[in-house]
């Protein structure tokens, strides 16, 4: 089953994006303790029920406390990786985020811990594999998990502290810094508000998507607990008083509201007479009430539109969404796995619903939404990238759907293949990264709203029982009861708007400048001085006993051990076969890499595409939906994906087609079959079907480049230093999407050629020359693989390789910036080792964590209030960025102090040892066994060895304070050497302009770098922020009208229009430019009102001439040449 609980992220721990996971350490085979019996008492829990997990081989216990009512429930198996969670009901009653803003402050200190950010230092500076807290619409979640057992005793100490003795009680500025509050410097500064989770909420609600979610359960559950905003409205958490978090602590932190889950090879014994004798055993039973949501039937379906902001110049055609949403009320746990398997069904890329969404050109794309996070879930049919004039065809289309599932049903052969994915699915659940935090977490979700509690241990039985009555009108009854006789669905518009970004910005300015002048001088005193104070209190160092007191591992403790995989290669006909003995049953995973260097650098964006066909087009013996239900009955995923094989030095690469996925080795031959059907037959001859893919595939590039605008910094980066990732930075990131955009017009022009194209891509990949095969499985299935991959390769293409040149594809700019939707930025900054005078030593990664909790932290998250940063140290490089993050400026010159910092900095061998704790944990953190078989066939590509990973091991437990302060130089080299790039807003990009050498747009996710503006716009763009700025630009007469009084502002604006009005705005604004007469070559193009201004910024080398000398002024232009003509103005007078 796809992971459905939905959480707000209280700590964006984004660090993994940075390191390789090492092969995992081997685990202790321990015998289990004995478990009680129905009845017993245990430290003051009486157990209520033993049970069963089958899906990952448990035994599970039932503890209630008898004193409280708490409930804990134990999932003993042989897992190392032991994890503990507390979750509790928290109910939201309105959009301040208090039950948020409470879990952010409940991990910064407590009684027993009197720290500012217990989290920190416990995440940092313990042997720990997971901490962080998660807050939902209706619970909050506290996981922590360590390969240790004394470790995670200490640390479910730390947690239960912490959410029962919160420091907040005698320090309220943890509230501040945590929820909100108000900053001035001095009595002339501006008055400014921050605060973490007032920030962080800026970038959560900073995509269509996010924003298009909270506006269906608004209209669908007003004035409820469901329809808030449960991590907090930034214009509503500064509403958010103290007195409201003491009193949310007091009513809802009590152990008769909480659950409980202690997870692995653990003595349980123990964990329960520490949680009774430290802490429940000091609180009595209390009734909490918690009302459940009742839904009253609507007269009709409810229609609300809400607009969405987005900045001036932003193309708004096509870039609504439309959710057509049904809330699910009274569901069993059956229900639950039962929409979820129908969601898959209806979601189908082949369902008939998606094909004619398609045909009708109703969007880009129509996905299913399924939430369960929820007391009442919803299911929502989402339009993307749709026009808000299509609501009532897309949600006649939905009805007319449903209708048809519940008359005629779906076909047999799909539920039975969607059905032997679930199952398959479930069987492969030990693979999960951290599952037993991932576990925990979502069964306090499921009691937090649907107070079930072993909705796990019943999964397997409820899978087989749907499977069961899948024949017999299951599906289609599960349709009618829940969809199609719903009486309470909502069809709800987000509609972007242009320009109201800015005008919220504006809004927001004016706000708070009305609001200092509304002040008494002695209000600003007061103001000033809570400022200087709370930068007092931030900036004061912890007990460093404390930390010492948490930690129960020593360094002389960790095992320098590396799990070995047994590797062998073969050459069958040419090919090299490489597999990996991993402890699994029949579980097994399957990667080809076809050698792809054959293709031209122009062609790759055709090659990429290719890769994003394959799987999704009718191949020589099956059609579009037949293939998908093989691929989902044998199969448990297959991806296509364009990618490159590096040496461990990253500077060598080999391009390649890899080709990856799993499933069961009885399935195996099948399995062949099917990819072998899509790699050889892919049939490239309807330009429909790639029409369609195309679209759907620029509205998940908007989603992705908007929601995360972190993974274009990253691969932008690092390509400008290493041809690999520039590689695959210009084959499938930006310059793909303008591909895509450009190729959608293309299909409906000349579509005979695209798939000329794309055949030809076809024919330089479909080559076993220099193919390599990857197999990870049991010695057994093993066998299996060398003996079938045989036959797998017979009859494919052998033919000579002609390398191609890609050294010459452009790369991203030095200091770039990118213009993206939201009130939030994202800075980066960059370098490669070499060119920071060093090469990767495992030193690194303990000095990164000090770096970050000792100076990175304080500065950017707890002084400037962005969310959260990384602090990077990878095998690669350096990363530095910073994430919803409310500045730029401040943040890189926080950067710029850091070798300083370095320098000066106090620091014990002692206290780096607790940082040597962590980073140890986190490079041995323990995987699947598939999973570690196949990290390690990836080092084995690379060239990497066992040794080389237990080098590192020991360089990150010999690191020294000296080795600390000998990074102070390598750092300058990166301030000097590196890549500087910010995602964020165009008007906060506008302000610091002089710190890029290229602003690019990204508004929606989407590249306008190509995208000519209107008159109108140019004014929207340069006059950001101002109220109504065509208004001003009419009234300072900067635009002026014909005689009709026709300003032509919807006209797109020209090089000669460009010119004059920025003449007129330098003359308004004092500036006179020096008069010239360059040579022109076309000058007598321009119309006689334009050559003055034309003259002017040729001759002041504000607008460069083409290679011919021309200025052509009747060519259209963008905004991003715009902002680099400002860009240039502004240094040119800069210099004069």
């Amino acid at each position: 089953m796809k992971k459905v609980v939905s959480y707000m992220l209280s700590f964006v721990l984004i660090l993994s994006l940075l390191l390789n996971a090492a092969p995992s350490v081997n685990a202790a085979q321990t015998e289990l303790k004995a478990l009680p019996e129905a009845g017993q008492v245990v430290s003051g829990f009486k157990v209520l029920e033993v049970g069963n997990m089958e899906i990952i081989d448990s035994k599970t216990v039932l503890f209630e406390h008898e004193k409280t009512g708490a409930k804990l429930i134990f999932i003993q198996n042989k897992d190392t990786n032991r994890a503990f969670d507390i979750s509790f009901k928290t109910p939201a009653f309105n959009d301040t985020g208090v039950n948020h803003v409470l879990e952010h402050i409940t991990v910064s200190g407590s009684e027993k811990y009197p720290m500012k950010n217990v989290l920190f230092t416990i995440l940092n500076q313990t042997y720990s594999t997971f901490i962080n807290a998660f807050t939902a619409q209706n619970f909050t979640t506290y996981p922590v998990s360590s390969l240790s057992e004394d470790q995670l005793l200490k640390l479910t100490e730390v947690y239960l502290d912490c959410v029962y003795h919160p420091s907040v009680y005698n320090d309220k500025n943890i509230f501040k810094r945590e929820a909100w509050r108000y900053e001035m410097a001095d009595s002339k500064a501006d008055l400014n508000i921050s605060g973490t989770v007032y920030n962080e909420m800026k970038g959560a609600l900073g995509n269509i998507s996010t924003a298009a979610s909270y506006n269906g359960l608004k209209t669908l559950f007003p004035n409820s607990t469901q329809s808030t905003v449960s991590g907090g409205d930034p214009d509503k958490v500064k509403d958010l008083a103290y007195e409201d978090v003491i009193k949310t602590h007091n009513t809802y932190y009590h152990p008769s509201n909480s659950l409980m889950v202690l997870y692995g090879n653990v003595d349980y014994q123990k964990f329960l007479k520490m949680i009774d004798d430290s802490y429940l055993s000091k609180y009595d039973k209390k009734d909490i009430k918690i009302e459940n949501l009742k839904l009253e039937p609507f007269n009709k379906t409810i229609e609300k539109t809400f607009k969405y902001p987005v900045a001036a110049g932003t193309n708004t055609q096509n870039a609504s969404q439309i959710d057509y949403c049904f809330p699910l009320a009274n569901m069993s746990d059956e229900d639950l796995l039962g929409v979820a398997v129908l969601s898959e069904l209806i979601g189908s890329d082949t369902s008939p619903l998606k094909q004619e969404f398609r045909d009708k050109k109703l969007g880009g794309d129509i996905v299913i939404n399924y939430n369960t996070g929820l007391s009442i879930p919803v299911l929502s049919f989402s339009a993307q990238n749709t026009d808000e004039s299509k609501k009532a065809d897309i949600k006649a289309l939905v009805d007319k759907y449903l209708n048809s599932i519940v008359k005629s049903g779906f076909k047999s052969a799909d539920v039975d293949a969607v059905l032997a994915g679930e199952l398959r699915g479930v069987s492969n659940i030990t693979e999960t990264p951290n599952l037993g935090v991932n576990l925990s977490t979502q069964m306090g979700s499921f009691w937090a709203n649907f107070d079930s509690i072993d909705f796990y241990n019943n999964m397997l039985r409820n899978i087989k029982s749907i499977s069961a009555k899948s024949g017999k009108r299951y599906f289609e009854s599960l349709t009618e009861k829940f969809l199609v006789k719903n009486k309470n669905t909502a069809i709800v518009t987000t509609v972007p708007e242009a320009g109201l970004s800015e005008k919220q910005a504006a809004e927001q300015k004016k706000y708070l400048s009305d609001l200092k002048a509304s002040m008494s001088q002695q209000l600003i005193d007061t103001i000033v001085n809570e400022t200087k104070t709370y930068n007092e209190w931030n900036s004061r160092e912890d007990n460093k006993d404390v930390v010492k007191s948490i930690q129960a591992v020593k360094i002389s403790d960790l095992p320098e051990e590396v799990k070995n995989y047994n590797i062998k290669e073969a050459k069958s006909d040419g090919v090299r076969l490489i597999s990996a003995e991993a402890n699994v049953g029949e579980t097994e995973s399957t990667g080809l890499y076809f050698d792809t260097s054959s293709v031209p650098a122009e062609k790759l964006h055709y090659l990429k595409l290719y890769t994003e066909l394959l799987g999704n087009l009718d191949t020589k013996n099956s059609k579009k939906a037949e293939l998908g239900n093989l691929k989902t009955r044998y199969i448990n995923g297959v991806s296509f994906n364009l990618s490159v094989i590096t040496d461990k030095t990253y500077k060598k690469y080999s391009p390649v087609l890899n080709v990856f996925w799993s499933g069961i080795i009885g399935d195996y031959d099948k399995q062949l079959e099917v990819v072998k059907d899509i790699v050889l037959n892919t049939q490239i001859n309807k330009s429909t079907d790639i029409l369609n893919i195309v679209k759907s595939r620029i509205s998940e590039m908007k989603t992705q480049y908007t929601s995360n605008p972190l993974s274009i910094q990253a691969m932008r980066s690092r390509s400008y230093f290493n041809e690999a990732y520039n590689y695959l930075n210009y084959a499938s990131a930006i310059d793909y999407y303008n591909f895509l955009t450009n190729l959608e017009k293309e299909l409906s022009k000349n579509p005979k050629g695209v798939l000329k194209e794309l055949d030809n891509v076809k024919a330089l990949v479909t080559n076993k020359k220099n193919l390599i095969v990857t197999f990870t499985g049991n010695k057994n299935s093993i066998s299996k693989f060398e003996t079938s991959i045989k036959k797998f390769t017979v009859g494919m293409p052998s033919k000579d390789i002609v390398k191609q040149d890609y050294s010459k594809l452009p790369k991203p700019a030095k200091r770039e910036g990118i213009s993206v939707d939201g009130s939030v930025q994202y800075n980066m900054l960059y370098s490669t080792y070499d060119k920071m005078g060093t090469a990767f030593n495992g030193k690194y990664i303990p000095i990164g964590s000090v770096i970050n909790e000792n100076y990175i932290t304080p500065k950017i998250r707890f002084g400037y209030g962005a969310y959260d940063n990384i602090v990077g140290f990878g095998d690669e490089g350096f990363m530095l960025a910073s994430y919803r993050d409310p500045n730029i400026k401040e943040t890189f010159e926080v950067y710029n102090g850091l070798p300083e910092f370095i320098k000066d900095i106090n620091l014990t061998q002692e206290q780096l040892d607790s940082y040597i704790l962590k980073s140890f944990s986190n490079y041995t953190v323990s995987s699947g066994e598939i999973s570690g078989a196949n990290t390690a066939l990836g080092y084995y590509l690379m060239g990497i060895k066992s040794e080389d990973i237990l080098q590192i091991l020991k360089e990150i437990k010999s690191v020294t304070v000296k080795d600390v302060k000998d990074t102070a130089s390598m750092i300058e080299n990166m301030l000097k050497n590196g890549t500087y790039s910010t995602a964020g807003s165009k008007e906060k990009l506008s302000e610091n302009k002089e710190l890029y050498d290229n602003i690019i747009a990204l508004e929606q996710g989407q590249d306008t770098k190509t995208n000519t503006i209107t008159r109108g716009q140019f004014f929207e763009l340069v006059l950001a922020g101002a109220p109504n700025p065509l208004e001003i630009a009419k009234q300072q007469g900067l635009i002026t009208p014909d005689k009709k009084g026709n300003y032509f502002e919807n006209r797109k604006l020209t090089r000669e229009e460009l010119a004059v009005f920025i003449c007129k705005i330098a003359t308004l604004s004092g500036v006179q430019l020096p008069a010239a007469k360059p040579e022109i070559a076309d000058i007598n193009s321009s119309a006689a009102w334009s050559r003055n201004a034309v003259n002017a910024l040729v001759g002041f080398e504000v607008i460069k001439l083409d290679d011919k000398g021309n200025f052509n002024p009747k060519s259209e232009v963008t905004s991003d040449f715009v902002t680099t003509v400002l860009n240039n103005l502004n240094q040119k007078l800069a210099g004069k």
